[in-house]
């Protein structure tokens, strides 16, 4: 029987940038649905100790490592190792990365260099179409790291043929392999929650559509405030939004929403619900109406990814990476700075008696294995 692949995962527990944390959880879980003697040895390599306590609540794999990516400098670490080799004469944190077959999202580090395969990542190249989004010392910071990358002979993955694209724009002659590996969503169970106690929890009324996203000022959420406005005296239209409120970017960003609230009268037809917990979010998305992602720039969606995952209405801005992530889906499209048409996309969509699934023809498990298997093939240097 073929030795075990060991590979390397950075991981951290981020709510100011939880799709980096739900990207590796998903991989993990599509990682699980392969055929055991295929399931990779994973060391999961973290920083702080509210890390390794997230990834034991949210982790479940059968061959999981941890390592402190900076040594074990961290006192708590040093602590841990301490009772657990004088208990079982082993330490719990001392796994090798000398080792690693990969070592992914690599981030160039005196530990991290010694895996065999360098895996590196790129969300998305949104400060070279959006820079308004940025500071100037970010933009140089992700500029100096794609330089780095661009000129290594090691892999990036890229999550989508539209970020591919931007890439070969920016950098035409990259010595890097680039490697498309769109990703897929793995969700812990959540149908169970009682979608009424929820309401009552929320306040929300037993009709509402939500946006679920992380308050940055590029998710585009005032849009969809603007297309409540136009609408507000609508029958039945309430909106809930949920994330993270704080935009490091651009500190002022919620307040212009709260504020653009009061301003128009829309409390009664608005729900800011704020970070959440991850099941209770999945399930007011799969009872809404429909969700909307009003995003103006993405690398692949998480959101859309949700929706997929649910075969669940989506209400959608137009810009190319969301229609590539839905091809032959029935999902609404609507220019992203177009407020007017978000509120035509709201009133068709209360208007109608029945709303049907993203997909007729619909079977995402495919999609999660594929997310699994792929990886696998880039960590083997194969072509996928």
């Amino acid at each position: 029987m073929a030795a075990r692949k060991r590979i390397g995962l950075s991981y951290t527990y981020n709510e100011n940038w939880i799709g980096g944390t739900y990207y590796i959880e998903n991989l993990i879980s599509a990682l699980n649905t392969l055929n055991d003697a295929s399931k990779p040895h994973l060391l999961l390599i973290i920083n702080r100790y509210s890390d390794y306590k997230a990834a034991k609540k949210n982790i479940h794999y059968p061959y999981l490592g941890f390592q402190p990516g900076t040594g074990e400098k961290n006192l708590l670490f040093l602590l841990i190792n301490k009772v657990t080799n004088r208990l079982f004469k082993k330490k719990f944190f001392n796994q090798e990365i000398a080792g690693l077959d990969a070592v992914f999202p690599y981030y160039k580090s005196s530990a991290q260099s010694l895996a065999k395969n360098k895996i590196y990542w790129i969300a998305d190249f949104q400060e070279h179409f959006a820079p308004e989004f940025f500071s100037n010392e970010a933009i140089e910071a992700r500029k100096r790291n794609q330089e780095e990358i661009r000129s290594s002979s090691a892999y990036l993955v890229l999550s989508s043929a539209n970020a591919r694209s931007h890439f070969n724009l920016l950098y035409p002659e990259h010595l890097v392999k680039v490697r498309v590996l769109p990703f897929a969503v793995s969700h812990q169970p959540y149908k169970q929650l009682n979608i009424h106690s929820l309401l009552t929890k929320f306040d929300l009324p037993r009709r509402y559509f939500l946006c679920p996203n992380q308050f940055w000022k590029h998710k585009n959420q005032l849009t969809v405030l603007r297309a409540v406005n136009e609408i507000k005296n609508r029958t039945g239209m309430m909106v809930a939004f949920t994330g993270n409120t704080e935009d490091l970017r651009n500190p002022a960003y919620f307040l212009e929403l709260q504020a653009y609230v009061r301003e128009h009268g829309l409390d009664p037809h608005i729900k800011f619900l704020g970070f959440i917990d991850r099941n209770e979010q999945l399930q007011l998305m799969n009872k809404a109406v429909a969700i909307i992602q009003p995003s103006l720039f993405e690398g692949w969606s998480t959101v859309v990814e949700d929706a997929k995952s649910m075969n669940k209405y989506l209400i959608v801005s137009n810009i190319e990476v969301h229609q590539e992530q839905l091809v032959n889906s029935a999902a609404l499209f609507f220019d992203a700075s177009n407020a007017r048409e978000l509120a035509a996309c709201l009133e068709k969509t209360l208007s109608e008696a029945s709303r049907p699934p993203l997909y007729q023809d619909h079977d995402y498990p495919k999609r999660i294995e594929a997310f699994g298997r792929n990886f696998l093939k880039i960590v083997n240097g194969e072509t996928i």
